[in-house]
């Protein structure tokens, strides 16, 4: 297995996130899948690296829980994929194994905040607030004579 990377800084240039998905190693009779998207990349030694963290799906009513830190970027044709293994928590007595590439590079989007106070966030001291979402619209159904029928 491949040593972990270590974490130096953050970038803040070209940030982007990269969607995978597989399946795991059979075990005890069944495997599970997962799908996920990664942290914002992280400068290591040889380039950069995702944090990734998500819950497999369920089979034999249990799941697993992954994370860690992916591969340093792999070249391929039209940008570039990071290498995701390891192994999942134990749960129900085991654990499984997984190994696979991600998809190609995107820009993040949908970025969760709040969750954590960082230099960047809305609490920070000097940051400006967010505008407040907006109120969800309640879809409105009309009645016919067909639904007053009996």
């Amino acid at each position: 297995m491949e040593e972990k990377n270590e974490v130096t800084a953050r970038e803040t240039v070209g940030q982007h996130v990269h969607d995978y998905f597989g399946r795991t190693s059979v075990d005890r009779g069944h495997f599970h899948t997962f799908t996920g998207s990664t942290n914002i990349q992280t400068v290591v030694t040889g380039g950069h690296a995702h944090e990734y963290a998500n819950v497999t799906r369920v089979a034999e009513n249990h799941v697993h829980r992954m994370n860690g830190i992916s591969s340093v970027q792999v070249p391929v044709m039209l940008g570039h994929v990071h290498r995701l293994q390891g192994t999942t928590t134990v749960d129900d007595n085991h654990s499984h194994t997984y190994d696979l590439y991600t998809g190609l590079p995107r820009a993040p989007r949908n970025v969760r905040r709040g969750r954590f106070f960082g230099p960047f966030s809305a609490k920070a001291e000097g940051a400006e607030p967010r505008e407040e979402p907006r109120p969800r619209r309640r879809l409105r159904v009309r009645k016919t004579e067909a639904d007053e029928k009996p």
